[in-house]
């Protein structure tokens, strides 16, 4: 509990920090990131999953919110960070019609199985029916689409951190967020191998140092705009964060 408290903090601070210049119209695609990301790590968290859920029926509509929070998220990163580090090939199969096939079947799957799950109360995460094959299968569904654009990013935000022609900071922030972009893969397939088994402490840890992981970078990777915008030579990294 104490994890996600922590990762909700980071997450809402720079989500916070990216509000006024969203506002001026800059930047406003990581901001929504930061946002959809804080709304999805907040309702993790029982304190704000019972009292969202409770104006919204009643009956777990919070977390089918919460799922697709996080598709928003990986959408979002996926057409940023592959256009700030010019990988052609992910960003064809993340925001090309692959990418979107994927994203509509995940979506489609994720919304008939919560549908055919018995959830009439509140719970958190669906602690509570746990022991539903469909309970199970919805969760492991929805981990599908993070894990591609993840799985997609991965590759190509290692080979920018091993890249010694890129600045030291773009590199650091690369692989931090390459090694968090790993967290989500691998917690995706152990949480499939494990489907319907009871799970451990990586099924709490990986996901949310995945987050912060990748939070960090995103704030390192702001910082390198800034430091950009002092510099007379434009930096395509800067301005691609920079933009929309």
């Amino acid at each position: 509990m104490t994890l996600q408290w922590v990762v909700l903090g980071t997450t809402a601070f720079l989500a916070l920090q990216r509000l006024p210049s969203a506002i001026r119209g800059e930047n406003r695609g990581m901001f929504w990131a930061m946002a959809t990301i804080t709304l999805a790590v907040a309702l993790s968290i029982p304190f704000f999953y019972l009292q969202v859920d409770s104006l919204l029926g009643g009956r777990n509509i919070a977390n089918l919110l919460l799922r697709f929070s996080v598709f928003a998220t990986f959408l979002i990163l996926g057409v940023k960070v592959t256009s700030a580090f010019t990988a052609p090939r992910a960003q064809r199969l993340i925001s090309g019609p692959v990418g979107f096939i994927v994203l509509g079947m995940v979506v489609a799957a994720v919304t008939v199985l919560f549908a055919l799950s018995d959830v009439p109360e509140s719970s958190t995460a669906l602690r509570a029916y746990a022991d539903q094959g469909t309970v199970a299968a919805y969760g492991d569904t929805a981990r599908l689409y993070q894990m591609y654009v993840a799985a997609c990013l991965a590759p190509a935000l290692f080979l920018c951190a091993v890249d010694s022609r890129r600045r030291r900071d773009i590199r650091i922030s690369a692989g931090l967020m390459s090694l968090g972009m790993s967290s989500v893969v691998l917690h995706a397939l152990l949480s499939l191998a494990a489907w319907n088994l009871p799970r451990g402490a990586w099924d709490r840890i990986l996901p949310y140092s995945a987050v912060l992981v990748i939070s960090i970078a995103l704030a390192m990777m702001w910082n390198a705009r800034r430091t950009e915008k002092k510099r007379p030579k434009s930096n395509l990294l800067a301005e691609a964060y920079g933009t929309r």
